[in-house]
């Protein structure tokens, strides 16, 4: 086995092992809905809803953190084959790169789904959702180092990288059951199966295949209203990719000012298994949503992390559209 043999291999593994990890994961899914499951897509209420999120982590150690950027919309519409029934259709839009070779993944996806209430008063809902994209990785070939760069020499192995920019279909499905326990509170369960059509990607001058393996996410929140200002959500979120997943348990509050204030502060702390204690803050006013996580790193790697995993920054606003009712003349024929 020559050099260059050992070099393409070597690159396999390590985006292989990056891909693994990397795929997309955030501590606050309330700002990252389409991401968790298709099935969010037009579950909210109102009419329009967006978003973005910012998440950052390992910068405490590496030169190039981990960094992903989601932005997404989606909208509710009234249609269906019933008057309960409604459909979601939305969009995702992504960017996540990190490691020394600015190991990129960019990701456009739609996403369409069909919510379907089991009564007129919409104590039980089961929402099929859908969702098909593309993923396009990329390599920055200027951040390759060997001992001929280091040297000041070309090293012909760099090219190997420059035509390095794989696109791979994407094909996800959700599925989610929301049902009313009372009056003041409902429960929401559900799963998702991610990159169903297990795509492929290789390297120039290479014939290793390099998959993108199934994943799957398993969800579940409870919302009560425990009265007119006060709303506790316990959250669990389970991911799981080959012999990578992750665990969470969350409890978060929301707090109203008064009974006739708009304005809501949230407040939360949660563990992700065998990783990071999770703290989340926030607050909503004049209808936007704001919210930060910050992850404190408990496990081994505390002592490489001082203690610091990642920081997210999330912002979401929806939008209720008031349309006039429609109202027919009425033609009144006078009394003769």
């Amino acid at each position: 086995m020559n050099l260059k043999q050992i070099l393409l291999i070597s690159i396999g593994l390590f985006v292989s092992s990056s891909a693994y990890n990397q795929d997309i994961h955030f501590t606050n899914y309330s700002y990252a809905p389409l991401y968790l499951s298709p099935a969010k897509t037009g579950s909210f209420l109102g009419s329009t809803r967006f978003g973005a999120n910012f998440r950052e982590q390992f910068s405490s150690f590496i030169v190039n953190p981990y960094q992903t950027v989601m932005g997404y919309a989606d909208m509710s519409f009234g249609v269906g084959f019933k008057p309960h029934h409604w459909i979601g259709a939305g969009i995702n839009v992504f960017t996540d790169k990190g490691g020394d070779l600015d190991f990129q993944n960019n990701g456009i996806h739609l996403s369409l789904a069909y919510h379907l209430a089991l009564d007129p008063k919409y104590k039980t809902i089961i929402t099929l959702g859908f969702q098909y994209g593309v993923n396009q990785r990329n390599i920055n070939p200027n951040n390759y180092s060997s001992e001929e760069t280091i040297r000041g020499n070309t090293d012909p192995d760099r090219d190997l990288l420059l035509d390095f920019k794989p696109t791979t279909g994407d094909l996800n499905v959700g599925v989610a059951i929301k049902k009313w326990t009372s009056k003041n509170a409902y429960l929401d369960v559900g799963a998702s199966l991610y990159h169903i059509v297990e795509s492929e990607y290789t390297f120039s001058g290479s014939t290793t295949q390099n998959p993108v393996s199934r994943r799957l996410n398993v969800y579940g929140e409870y919302h009560i209203q425990t009265n007119k200002l006060l709303a506790i959500k316990p959250r669990v979120v389970y991911s799981r990719m080959i012999n990578f997943q992750n665990l969470f348990g969350q409890f978060n509050m929301e707090y109203r000012l008064n009974k006739k204030s708009t304005t809501v502060l949230k407040g939360g702390i949660g563990y992700r298994a065998d990783d990071a204690i999770q703290f989340l803050v926030g607050a909503v006013y004049k209808g936007w949503d704001v919210g930060l996580a910050y992850d404190f790193t408990v496990s081994s790697a505390a002592r490489h992390t001082n203690n610091y995993g990642g920081i997210e920054i999330g912002i979401k606003k929806i939008l209720v559209s008031k349309k006039p009712p429609i109202i027919k003349p009425v033609v009144l024929c006078p009394k003769l």
